[in-house]
């Protein structure tokens, strides 16, 4: 199979946030509130993803050392942190007035990706709900909490931006909850899947052993 292709847009996902040095491109994703956090945010996640898996396939090391990520622990805790930090509206506005902290963020937002791909796959289906289902609702408490609050949470955005990004987090909650529950039904899919077969294979060997005996 021709893995060319899918290699070459995974080398260019990585090195998505080099784009973000074009002042028009990243002005464009800050502008809009819902913009910064629903796209920017998540796409910078991707992008580390993809540069674990570049760094994996040249067989380098692509995460935390698993001696101190048992289970994808650390991990899934730094991506967590991560996400909380850049929920409070404070430092969204402040990610656009430093440019110290806007390459913060950056950096941040990248690295998670990177031991998060790691993380997940080495991790244990109940400790990824865990995880993933605490950032869910958190994420949907922020998207509430944006919706009904009527003051300017952030300096830098209104109000009706602050209504659409928290319409935004709901929806992204949602998708979390979804990805939690496709991780756990995938993990008891071939167990399910393994039981009737063994018992065949079972059945097939005693039956097998009975016509040896006569």
């Amino acid at each position: 199979m021709n893995t060319w292709g899918p290699l070459v847009l995974t080398r260019l996902l990585a090195t998505l946030p080099l784009l973000l040095l074009w002042p028009p491109l990243r002005q464009l994703l800050e502008g809009s509130m819902a913009l910064h956090m629903l796209v920017e945010l998540p796409l910078l996640l991707t992008s580390g993803w993809a540069a674990g898996a570049v760094l994996a396939h040249h067989r380098l090391p692509a995460g935390l050392p698993r001696r101190i990520d048992t289970h994808g622990v650390l991990g899934l805790a730094f991506a967590s942190c991560v996400s909380a930090l850049w929920m409070i509206p404070a430092m969204l506005d402040l990610s656009l007035l430093d440019t110290g902290v806007q390459w913060a963020k950056y950096g941040a937002w990248w690295f998670s990706g990177v031991v998060l791909r790691a993380s997940w796959h080495r991790s244990e289906p109940e400790i990824a709900a865990f995880f993933v289902g605490n950032m869910a609702w958190m994420l949907a408490t922020a998207g509430l909490l944006y919706q009904d609050e009527e003051r300017r949470l952030c300096v830098s955005y209104l109000v009706d931006e602050q209504a659409v990004a928290g319409k935004g987090l709901i929806v992204l909650a949602f998708v979390l909850a979804g990805l939690v529950l496709y991780r756990i039904l995938a993990a008891s899919r071939p167990r399910a899947a393994i039981q009737p077969g063994e018992r065949l294979a079972s059945g097939a060997g005693t039956r097998a052993s009975g016509i040896i005996r006569r």
